[in-house]
């Protein structure tokens, strides 16, 4: 569709300036993705600000559509009255075909390895799929893009998930809290929502936990088909009363963790699936997180109509996501570091936990974000203190707050804790401490490959620094 077809569509409205025969490659209410074939959506009953407009200028903007005129502007103008159902019309009419089946996957943690998990399975089976979460954009697992959004916005999500001619792709997408709550799934049919878990995080977005908790479950409850499948992990605390709204809605339900799908880890490993037991011989499991993550990956494949044996057949070629449980064996000293996403009170918990054994406790690096959810700061100095033996309180990504502070808090709750504020020293001191047959866990970052300090965004990977550490030790 070109820009000059618009003044055909939006028959009704008032247009300034003269649209050109250019291609409309992309529709968009962020500046940041702005091209000269981008059509900038400018919503001025919410918080428009005219740097934006200035900035998306700057990149070869030549046309907007906007529910109010704009004085003295160099682009082409579309003046709408109802901009939300014209914007809505118009990306239906550029991206007509819907996926095959959309699912979207919620929780504090595990979204991330979860979508990695199904995505790999659906690549390994030969099933077309297009992912997005926290790691990017990715098709058949090849990455296209990076992303700052767990859940992109509402355009953004569904220009990936749709297509301008019909395709037989999955669409597999990470559901954050934020995005649930600011309806970024509007006018998008989910086919299968899954939920992991629910503990603290994004109280400072959230008026209280239960807020939060509400937020979650509504993927399930509000987004999701009245035709399709939810899938539940049976520890959550809020499980039966999902259940009971589920069952009311009369929408199809898999429990995974007991019930429909689940491992059982005997002297032999098992793989129950709605009632029948499938012998696992070529596959391990790693961890207590690695097997909920699976078993919600799995309870997903099969909502998706995945048969259970080409589910089974593929585990043992399924690898963790980038920047969680990535392991770096230190042979000198016979011992392992893990890099993991772990900022949460619950996921710290969890690693912390896995990696005890006896009286054995792992070591700790790990700090908290600044300008976000403070009351779990008090939470993650508590679990470190009664989890890990020797710990580094360091910075994470202090943003715009004064980093001293948050770490003295973590400090307040965790005095054993040695404070080094250099997240790259800490990380060195703390390898060169390790014991033998020790292990070190590197929190909070995972993935990531950059620190947030102040208005700046520092180049920082844990991972490739730890590796160059022990290179030189």
């Amino acid at each position: 569709m070109l820009f000059s077809d618009l003044n055909k569509i939006f028959v009704n409205s008032n247009i300034i300036g003269k649209l050109p025969k250019k291609k409309i490659k992309f529709i968009s209410d962020h500046s940041n993705n702005i091209t000269a074939n981008t059509l900038f959506v400018i919503n001025q009953k919410r918080n428009f600000k005219l740097s934006y407009l200035h900035e998306a200028i700057s990149k070869n903007l030549n046309t907007i559509i906007t529910n109010r005129s704009i004085e003295n502007l160099s682009v082409n103008q579309i003046i709408v009255k109802d901009l939300d159902k014209e914007v809505l019309k118009l990306v239906k009419l550029i991206k007509p075909f819907r996926p095959k089946l959309l699912v979207a996957i919620t929780g504090t943690n595990g979204k991330t390895s979860t979508t990695w998990f199904l995505s790999q399975l659906c690549k390994i089976n030969k099933i077309p799929s297009k992912l997005t979460g926290t790691l990017g954009y990715f098709v058949n697992m090849k990455k296209i893009k990076e992303t700052k959004l767990t859940t992109p916005s509402n355009l953004d999500l569904y220009q990936f998930a749709h297509s301008t001619i019909k395709q037989n792709y999955n669409f597999i997408s990470e559901a954050s809290s934020h995005g649930i709550h600011q309806n970024r799934f509007k006018n998008i049919k989910i086919d299968v929502a899954a939920i992991t878990n629910i503990s603290h995080d994004h109280l400072d977005y959230h008026e209280s936990f239960d807020e939060y908790v509400n937020t979650k479950i509504s993927l399930l409850t509000k987004s999701l088909s009245s035709n399709g499948v939810a899938v539940i992990n049976s520890q959550l605390k809020k499980y039966k009363m999902i259940e009971k709204k589920l069952k009311n809605k009369k929408i199809k339900m898999i429990t995974y963790g007991s019930k429909d799908v689940f491992f059982i880890n005997n002297d032999n490993l098992y793989l129950n699936i709605f009632g029948k037991k499938y012998k696992l011989d070529k596959f391990k499991l790693e961890n207590k997180i690695q097997k909920e993550n699976l078993e919600c990956a799995i309870a997903c494949a099969l909502a998706m109509k995945i048969k259970p044996k080409k589910i089974i057949n593929c585990l043992s070629m399924l690898k963790a996501a980038p920047g969680r449980f990535e392991t770096i064996n230190f042979r000198k000293k016979k011992s392992k570091i893990i890099i993991d996403y772990a900022h949460t009170p619950d996921a710290l918990e969890n690693i912390l936990k896995n990696f005890s054994y006896n009286k054995f406790k792992p070591s700790l690096v790990f700090g908290c974000g600044g300008d976000r959810d403070k009351l779990k700061r008090r939470k993650m100095g508590l679990v470190a203190a009664k989890y890990a033996n020797k710990i580094y309180i360091t910075d994470d990504n202090p943003r715009n707050e004064n980093p001293k502070n948050i770490r003295k808090i973590l400090k307040k709750y965790c005095p054993k804790g040695f404070e080094i504020p250099n997240r790259k020293k800490a990380i060195h001191y703390a390898i060169s401490r390790l014991d033998l047959n020790d292990i070190l866990i590197i929190a909070g970052k995972g993935h990531e490959k950059y620190q947030l300090i102040k208005n700046k965004k520092i180049d920082f990977d844990d991972f490739k620094i730890t590796k160059n550490i022990i290179s030189e030790l």
